[in-house]
C-alpha cells in the first residue's frame, strides 16, 4: 500500500512541475499550418505544449506504476483501461492553465487538478478489485470527478471558441475517455466498452458540429453537450447490462428534451 501512494505521491508532484515549468519557461512558438477537409489548421508548438505533453507521458506512466503495486496479480491484464479519467483531468488541466492570466486563479487550478488527478489515480486502484470493501466509495467518487471534467471541459472548449472541426474532435475525444471510465464500472466486456465509448464520442462529436451552427451563447451549448452525455453514457450502462429497451430508450429521450428545454428557457 504504501508503495502504491508513493507512485501517486511522485506522479502528481511531477505532473504539477510539468504544468509549471511550462507557464514560467518560454521558448519561440513555432507554428505548423495543415490543410483538413479543405480547411487551414494551425498546430502551436509551444512551452505550454511541450509541458502537457511530459505531463500526459508521466500521468501514464505513473497510473500504470500504482496500478501494478495491487496484491492481486490476475487484476493486472490490459491496465491501459484505467488510465482514461486520469488522462482526461490533465488534458483539462493543461488547457485550462494556459488560458488563465490571474496568479491566484492559477494556483488554484494548478492545485485542483493535482488534487483531482490523486484522487483518480487511488480511484482506479481501489476500482480494480469489484469485490473490494472499498469499491463502492472508490466508484462514487470516479463518476463524481468524470462528469466534473466533463461539464468543465465542454465549457472551456466552447469558450476557446475554436473553429468547429477542432472544437468537435475535442469534444468527441474527451467525452469517449469519460465514457470509458464511466462505463467499466458496468463490468462488461472491455470491447464492448470500447464499443460504447467510441460511439459515445462519435455521436457528441456529431452533435457538436451541429450545434456550432446555432447562435446560442456558449454555455447553453455546453450544458446542452453535458445532459446528451450524460444520458447517452446512462444509456449505454443499461444496454451492457442487457436492461436496455424501447421503454427505457423513450424515458432517456424525454429526459434530455425537458433537461435541454429547461437550460434554454433559464439559461441566459
Amino acid at each position: 500500500m504504501n508503495e502504491y501512494r508513493n507512485h501517486l505521491s511522485v506522479t502528481t508532484w511531477i505532473v504539477l512541475a510539468s504544468l509549471t515549468f511550462g507557464a514560467l519557461i518560454s521558448f519561440p512558438e513555432r507554428v505548423y499550418s495543415i490543410t483538413v477537409f479543405g480547411s487551414p489548421i494551425d498546430f502551436r508548438f509551444s512551452s505550454s505544449f511541450l509541458a502537457g505533453l511530459v505531463a500526459l507521458a508521466t500521468t501514464w506512466a505513473g497510473t500504470e506504476a500504482a496500478l501494478r503495486t495491487h496484491p492481486q496479480k490476475r487484476l493486472l491484464r490490459h491496465t491501459y483501461r484505467f488510465w482514461s479519467l486520469p488522462t482526461a483531468i490533465v488534458l483539462t488541466g493543461a488547457v485550462l492553465l494556459a488560458s488563465i492570466q490571474a496568479e491566484s486563479f492559477w494556483l488554484i487550478i494548478l492545485g485542483t487538478t493535482g488534487a483531482a488527478l490523486a484522487a483518480s489515480i487511488a480511484g482506479e486502484y481501489h476500482t480494480m478489485d469489484t469485490n473490494a470493501p472499498e469499491y463502492g466509495r472508490a466508484r462514487l467518487l470516479l463518476n463524481v470527478i468524470a462528469y466534473a471534467v466533463a461539464a468543465l471541459a465542454f465549457i472551456l472548449i466552447y469558450l476557446s471558441r475554436s473553429r468547429s472541426l477542432i472544437s468537435a474532435t475535442i469534444i468527441g475525444l474527451t467525452a469517449g475517455l469519460l465514457a470509458m471510465d464511466l462505463l467499466r464500472g458496468s463490468q462488461a466486456r472491455m470491447l464492448q466498452v470500447f464499443l460504447y465509448s467510441g460511439l459515445i464520442a462519435l455521436v457528441l462529436a456529431q452533435f457538436t458540429l451541429l450545434l456550432n451552427y446555432w447562435p446560442f451563447p456558449s454555455v447553453r451549448v455546453a450544458l446542452t453537450l453535458m445532459v446528451g452525455f450524460y444520458l447517452l453514457v446512462g444509456m449505454a450502462q443499461q444496454a451492457l447490462r442487457g436492461d436496455i429497451g424501447r421503454r427505457r430508450v423513450i424515458e432517456y429521450l424525454l429526459m434530455f428534451i425537458v433537461a435541454v428545454a429547461v437550460i434554454f428557457l433559464f439559461f441566459r
